[in-house]
């Protein structure tokens, strides 16, 4: 409680780069469209539109209100976390630790440090819901309230859906209802799911499919499996490895120091624990709330969706030892480590908003005066640096010119255009310029690294 104030000043002064500005939860100036509350063969996120409605009409919300909705939403999730924790029977102290693991987990990042993280934020906040609620009511009033938070954590996002079978679950696991009734109440779960697919299929208004989500190997599956544990229970500063110019190998070497000591304390305590039912239904309801994501792909914010199973696991681990110093010790130094990269990568989303700022500004100052229609071209290099969880590029953080648009007050420029160079073709790039002017383009952006040149049609 009393760290949420300096994060919620810190997070929501993260400009937006890269998707922020394409997705249904940044500003919609369209008059309102019903057909976007239904869904299409990609999804049915019905909140992400009503959101970003409330932002087109006052668009000085964009995007701080996004931040500070998301990580309340983030906070909202640790408290039912220590919740649902001290339903199953943890003590106090595991409870917390559980907690804290949760909150300050770097897996958290993709989701907390960007404006489109509302989805995934909320999916897990009524899935939860749906698992205190129903571990804490009776009878009839327990399905109905369980099964509006189901259908509310799936119009969330559609992984939301795994809690249809999770709560049931976890009150087996720890002995709060019987078998049989088990049993019963994972057809019911189904059932909400089958409500869920008949109204998906019956009401979608388009059949629009993004390969993306559907085209990847075996390998490919096996690297999201692998991203997911790591980002989950690591909390190594991934960032000072991959990312230029912010690789720091003793950064990153002392954060999985530091995390390790606890890790080992985990897996040597669980040993005895391997085949108690209690760890065996986390554990797979760990993979259940993994599948939606292991099925399709896995981005640096899908790791959040597991994140609350990760740490009611840990805090049941917790709660069979003694607690003493060395746990305590142990658990500080794991803090440490993802507090550290939590830091590193919030000052990364940062320096990428100020970038992407820099850039729109320059090309305001250049472009001179509001223009209609412009052309965006985008000049790609490997050695060009990277910033923040996303690796966001210069490029991206420009965000093929919307962030123009962003600091107009979304006055100017009403079409953009743009494409992309290597480059080695940026040879000829006086003639793309000369031909785009030729049409109705007004003027041509070039970002090339962290600079930018504009080219302005005679006359202009």
């Amino acid at each position: 409680m009393c760290c949420i104030p300096f994060i919620m000043w810190s997070v929501c002064g993260i400009l937006p780069t890269f998707d922020d500005f394409t997705t249904l939860q940044s500003p919609q100036f369209t008059p309102f469209i019903s057909t976007l509350l239904l869904p299409n063969d990609d999804f049915w996120r019905p909140w992400d539109y009503l959101f970003g409605c409330i932002l087109g009409r006052n668009t000085s919300l964009f995007p701080w209100f996004n931040h500070f909705v998301i990580l309340t939403g983030h906070t909202l999730n640790s408290f039912l976390v220590f919740l649902i924790c001290k339903k199953i029977g943890c003590n106090s102290t595991s409870s917390n630790i559980a907690t804290l693991f949760f909150f300050f987990s770097p897996a958290s990042l993709g989701a907390t440090l960007a404006c489109d993280g509302l989805n995934q934020t909320f999916a897990q906040c009524w899935g939860l819901a749906a698992t205190y609620f129903f571990l804490t009511m009776k009878h009839k009033p327990r399905v109905i309230v369980w099964g509006i938070c189901t259908m509310m954590a799936a119009l969330s996002k559609e992984n939301g859906l795994a809690w249809a079978v999770i709560p049931p679950l976890i009150a087996y696991g720890f002995d709060k209802i019987d078998k049989k009734p088990t049993i019963r109440f994972i057809f019911i779960g189904l059932s909400f799911a089958i409500i869920y697919f008949f109204l998906r299929f019956s009401l979608r208004v388009s059949s629009e499919i993004n390969e993306e989500y559907i085209a990847s190997s075996l390998l490919s599956h096996l690297k999201d499996f692998i991203q997911i544990i790591v980002y989950n229970w690591i909390p190594i500063d991934y960032m000072s490895i991959v990312y230029s110019p912010e690789q720091n190998w003793m950064l990153a070497a002392a954060t999985f120091v530091c995390s390790t000591p606890f890790l080992l304390l985990l897996v040597m305590s669980s040993r005895n624990y391997w085949t108690n039912k209690s760890l065996l239904i986390l554990i797979a309801c760990f993979f259940i709330v993994c599948s939606p994501h292991l099925i399709t792909l896995v981005s640096i914010m899908h790791n959040y969706a597991p994140l609350s199973i990760t740490a009611l696991i840990v805090g049941f681990i917790i709660s069979k030892l003694h607690i003493n110093k060395w746990v305590i010790t142990c658990f500080s130094l794991f803090l440490f480590a993802a507090v550290i990269t939590d830091i590193h990568h919030t000052i990364g989303a940062l320096n990428s908003g100020y970038l992407g700022k820099k850039l729109a500004i320059e090309a305001i100052k250049q472009t001179n005066k509001p223009i209609t229609h412009a052309y965006c071209i985008n000049i790609d290099d490997e050695k060009i640096p990277k910033y923040s969880s996303f690796g966001v590029t210069p490029i991206d953080a420009f965000a093929w010119g919307l962030s123009v648009r962003h600091y107009t007050n979304y006055a100017w420029p009403t079409d953009i255009k743009d494409t992309l160079l290597k480059k080695e073709e940026s040879i000829n790039l006086n003639h793309i310029i000369d031909s785009v002017l030729q049409t109705n383009m007004q003027c041509v952006w070039i970002v090339n690294g962290e600079h930018i040149l504009v080219k302005k049609k005679n006359g202009l």
